[in-house]
């Protein structure tokens, strides 16, 4: 399958960050806040993540799923209060009770070069803390390498839920200069659903 000339392989890599309770420290660079959604930030939300995703994104359906609320979508907004990047700390019954999801992450490509997905994705994990989730686990895609690297550094590694996890890892990190990925890999695929973690 493919998004325009991207390949988009199947099924998505998975991400797994296992110790809320440590957190990395928060310090948005200068002329930058962290707020979560308040009124009249669907239209930014939309327009955040369809320039992001090169998708058309729609606020209502977001906001018709039973894991939302306002407090878990997270933006970095400028100095004049508008929206610039996000994240959301989502929940799905895929997933294990005390497990979030970190979810629709992106940002405005003029405001690149100061690692706004960081503290944005940040920010939602602090959101999941807050609610009493112990873990947090993201889904991406192999060609989302600036993404994985900001993944990395937050802490979050590749959880192998898949056969065909392996080999595409080894491939990412091997781009991006990492060691092996059996040193970063928390579980590994044993046949079973690939939302087992």
């Amino acid at each position: 399958m493919s998004n325009g000339s991207v390949e988009i392989k199947k099924p998505p890599l998975m991400m797994l960050y296992s110790h809320l309770d440590h957190l990395p420290e928060m310090t948005v660079p200068e002329s930058y806040g962290i707020r979560s959604e308040g009124p009249g930030d669907d239209k930014a939300w939309e327009r955040i993540i369809t320039e992001s995703f090169q998708v058309t994104f729609s606020y209502r359906m977001m906001t018709e799923d039973k894991a939302y609320r306002p407090e878990r979508v997270l933006f970095v907004v400028d100095g004049k209060d508008i929206p610039v990047a996000t994240a959301a700390s989502w929940v799905t019954s895929d997933y294990p009770p005390d497990c979030a999801v970190l979810h629709m992450v992106g940002a405005m490509a003029e405001h690149s070069g100061h690692r706004l997905g960081f503290y944005v994705s940040l920010a939602a994990m602090e959101q999941a803390r807050k609610e009493g989730f112990s873990r947090m686990v993201l889904r991406t895609d192999d060609f989302r390498i600036p993404a994985i690297k900001t993944y990395i550094r937050l802490g979050f590694v590749p959880c192998i839920v898949h056969e065909n996890h392996i080999s595409r890892w080894q491939e990412i990190l091997k781009k991006i200069n990492r060691e092996d990925p059996a040193a970063l890999l928390p579980s590994v695929y044993d046949g079973t659903t690939t939302h087992d973690i």
